[in-house]
């Protein structure tokens, strides 16, 4: 009858031949019986009482000092007090499922930021399993600490705070765009501790900032358009006439005049061409599945007589085991390309170091280029993947421009740290096929 779980209440004597009381209470904790459980004996044991209600019984009762009163008034108790258990339990279930379930990074930690419980986003947004969250401190995941310390202030100061936006580094050195809300909850023994929420909006920003650039390109190609209209124009006009004074006039002393005036025709012709190229959108034709080592390679390749002419070391730590992309090659090895040429003329000559690292882990790649050059100022940082924005006195601001509209074809990422006088690092992030 235990066994079937279909009554409200059980009575169930002490002395059960072979077995006790106590027995049947550890089978029934096994079995999941949640009614309550009255032990009845005949003899009254302190110790038996005790160890009967750290099993789970809902009362002890002596025999000989029951009498009908007690008996309904301890049976309607065990009842009662087992429905509040179960409807407390069904409120933990469910505030433990919106724990548990919920999208957004839910913590408690102490005063002093040491982590005391955490739900399963985290380790979605963080990449660090739960135990070694719960062996972490808050302020480890903090790219800036004095980030965690305005937080913290203001939390203090008003006992909350809402949509505190921070970047958090996760497990893999990855930035993480988030907004905090917390707010201190006392506990019964005076213990205060955080209970706070974790939005996540990298997506978001990264989404935001891709409009951006989107939004700029689309009117640099249009200015482009218009451009390449009002000067070729005039270009075929003046190609024409030099061919119509070529056959007029076979003078050799006028034949290098009619040379120069074709090569900076043409000049200005391929430029407007650039021009063109580097402002319209780039459609990721994914021809083939290529090997990201290749593309590094031939990178490096490309821009190895350029760093040994200016006496510049690069340094690689290539962490990828056949790791491929569908991409067009030749576009992709351009994006690279760029940022690597971009890091050569930032460096001084002689002393100038570019270390290149790429390694992979949870279905991405991720390709770093640093350098210890001249660095950018912070103000500049957030425009340097716009279209003709430059600051080299000889640039046309439309080689990172270009990397970055390649990158986001292929719904991959790129990111950028720097600081004057110390150097500058690119971060490229791919999704692996």
């Amino acid at each position: 009858d235990v066994c079937k779980k279909k009554y409200d209440l059980y009575l169930v004597d002490y002395y059960l031949g072979a077995k006790t009381g106590l027995d049947l209470l550890q089978e029934c904790l096994k079995i999941g019986v949640n009614a309550p459980i009255i032990v009845l004996t005949g003899l009254g044991n302190p110790e038996t009482d005790r160890k009967a209600m750290e099993l789970g019984a809902a009362d002890y009762l002596v025999k000989d000092d029951i009498n009908g009163e007690k008996l309904e008034r301890s049976i309607r108790y065990c009842i009662a007090h087992n429905r509040l258990l179960k409807e407390v339990k069904m409120s933990e279930e469910k505030f433990r499922s919106i724990f548990e379930n919920s999208h957004d990074v839910i913590y408690l930690s102490d005063q002093n930021g040491v982590i005391l419980d955490v739900n399963k986003s985290a380790e979605r947004l963080l990449g660090y399993t739960r135990e070694e969250i719960l062996n972490m401190n808050a302020s480890a995941l903090y790219e800036n600490k004095n980030d965690r310390d305005r937080f913290i202030q203001e939390v203090q100061n008003t006992g909350s705070c809402a949509n505190f936006e921070v970047i958090l580094l996760d497990k893999f050195g990855q930035k993480k765009y988030c907004a905090l809300t917390a707010n201190i909850q006392k506990m019964e023994n005076g213990v205060s501790y955080y209970q706070g929420i974790i939005h996540d909006f990298t997506k978001r920003r990264k989404a935001e900032h891709d409009l951006m650039i989107a939004e700029k390109l689309a009117i640099a190609g249009k200015i482009a358009r218009t451009l390449a209209h009002e000067v070729r124009n005039p270009l075929t006009n003046i190609n024409l006439s030099i061919e119509q004074l070529e056959e007029y006039i076979s003078d050799k002393e006028y034949v290098q005049y009619f040379d120069i005036v074709k090569r900076n025709s043409k000049r200005i012709n391929d430029l407007v061409t650039e021009l063109m190229e580097n402002s319209k959108p780039v459609e990721s034709h994914k021809s083939s599945m290529i090997d990201i080592q290749t593309i590094l390679d031939n990178a490096i390749g490309f821009a190895k007589d350029r760093a040994k002419l200016k006496n510049i070391e690069i340094v690689t730590d290539l962490k990828l085991e056949n790791q491929k992309i569908l991409a067009d090659e030749s576009k992709l090895t351009i994006a690279v390309l760029n940022i690597v040429m971009n890091a050569i003329e930032a460096v001084d000559p002689n002393s100038g170091v570019i270390k290149i690292q790429a390694s992979s882990h949870n279905g991405k790649c991720y390709i770093s280029i640093e350098d210890n050059g001249c660095g950018i100022d912070p103000e500049s940082i957030s425009k340097v993947f716009e279209p003709y924005y430059t600051s080299k006195s000889n640039g046309m601001g439309l080689g990172l421009a270009s990397s970055h509209n390649i990158i986001h074809a292929l719904n991959g990422n790129i990111e950028i740290e720097s600081e004057i006088d110390k150097g500058t690092k690119f971060t490229i992030e791919l999704n692996i096929e």
